[in-house]
């Protein structure tokens, strides 16, 4: 009787021992379980809150795109009026050279018609001044040698007085178009700098605009990045997860079927007074495994958004660049009449924009533009301005002071 309770004592606590294993075993896989899908829960609340603002900046970037959209529209239009006043500037500077070869040329006709009456008032004073004339009408010896004398006289003094008339034309038409490169030179100047401003404020803005753009990009593929961490390690979580749930389940099934057959034992042992049989129960083990790798891979994404404007560049002809020292003058400095050495009345042009230059390195009457001074006219020379040195003109000494001695890029037109 002894050994049967015995028996039954020692199969009973095993079938005890493995039910509380089992129970052991499914607690600490139900905690785990909890523990990953709180874990789960943060993630995927993190994960919302991220595409939220990911949301947010996407927004923001179609608005900006807009926005860089009607800029880079603005910058067309710009480039255009920039193209159109580069021709005008072509064309102007063009203009500016025909004047100044029609004032060269006027310059020749006039020195030419100037020589004729010197030669001929040379001769005037050498026979005598206007009483030559009257010597060869009454030195005729018949009326109709008289009348032939006579008009000749008269073609002469007629062809002086024509001369006299066409050289006052010329002179006068020499300061019109001086005038007018003086006009035509500020009206460059004034389309360069509306131009070059215009074109400044547009590219400023789209700058603006592009760094704008590049932040919320570069924010845009952190928060990516951060996206695809977050959904990395909730769906490595997920797989745990459910691992997790199919080894309790597991569990729960295999101490259902040991603790049935124990039970089964415990009624044979009970049944049986001569055999004392030791119940062997194997115990289950639940093998439990939490890998959990993150793959963290941050994407970067760059979006690019560019206007490009394809600008036909129009040579007509090659313009010589060159670095000079550059000085400034006034009249009063200059101590002379108020006219340059090719005639530019700079008294009754005080703003007129004119460079002294080396004849032998800028050609007299070109088109010179000087940095920091604007276009202006090669329309002087100095007895200091040798080689690659220039004087520019300024109306006040104060101007000149503020002038003082640059070094400077020009361009030939």
């Amino acid at each position: 009787m002894k050994k049967k309770l015995t028996a039954i004592t020692l199969a009973t606590t095993m079938v005890l021992g493995n039910s509380f294993f089992g129970m052991v075993s499914h607690a600490e896989s139900g905690k785990d379980l909890h523990n990953i899908q709180a874990e789960r829960s943060d993630i995927q609340a993190n994960l919302s809150a991220t595409e939220e603002k990911m949301n947010g900046i996407i927004s923001d970037m179609e608005s900006l795109n807009q926005e860089i959209q009607k800029v880079g529209q603005v910058l067309t239009e710009k480039q255009a009026l920039v193209d159109q006043t580069t021709e005008d500037i072509n064309y102007t500077t063009e203009e500016i050279n025909q004047l100044q070869e029609e004032i060269h040329e006027l310059e020749k006709s006039i020195e030419k018609r100037y020589n004729i009456l010197k030669n001929r008032a040379s001769s005037y004073q050498l026979s005598g001044g206007s009483v030559n004339y009257l010597e060869v009408i009454f030195g005729s010896e018949s009326f109709g040698d008289f009348i032939s004398r006579v008009s000749t006289v008269n073609k002469i003094v007629e062809s002086d007085a024509a001369l006299m008339e066409q050289l006052d034309r010329d002179i006068q038409k020499v300061e019109e178009n001086q005038k007018l490169s003086m006009d035509k030179l500020n009206e460059l100047n004034v389309m360069k700098a509306e131009h070059e401003e215009a074109l400044l404020v547009v590219q400023e803005q789209k700058a603006k605009s592009e760094n704008s753009k590049n932040a919320l990009a570069e924010k845009q593929g952190q928060l990516q990045g951060l996206v695809t961490e977050l959904k990395s390690k909730d769906r490595n979580l997920a797989f745990l997860e459910e691992d997790v749930k199919q080894k309790i389940v597991a569990a729960e099934e295999k101490a259902k079927e040991v603790s049935k057959q124990q039970n089964k034992k415990v009624v044979v042992t009970s049944t049986d007074s001569n055999s004392s049989k030791s119940s062997t129960s194997s115990k289950p083990e639940v093998e439990e495994k939490a890998t959990e790798t993150s793959a963290s891979s941050k994407p970067k994404t760059e979006q690019k958004n560019t206007v490009e404007k394809t600008t036909e560049k129009k040579v007509e002809k090659e313009k010589k660049t060159l670095t000079v020292n550059a000085t400034a003058y006034t009249l009063e400095s200059a101590g002379g009449s108020g006219k340059t050495y090719t005639g530019i009345d700079l008294r009754k042009n005080p703003n007129a924009k004119v460079i002294a230059v080396d004849p032998k390195v800028i050609p007299l009457g070109s088109v010179v533009h000087v940095e920091g001074y604007g276009y202006a006219i090669a329309g002087d020379i100095g007895s200091a301005i040798k080689g690659n040195k220039i004087d520019v003109y300024v109306p006040t000494h104060q101007a000149a002071v503020n002038w003082g001695f640059r070094t400077v890029k020009i361009t030939i037109q």
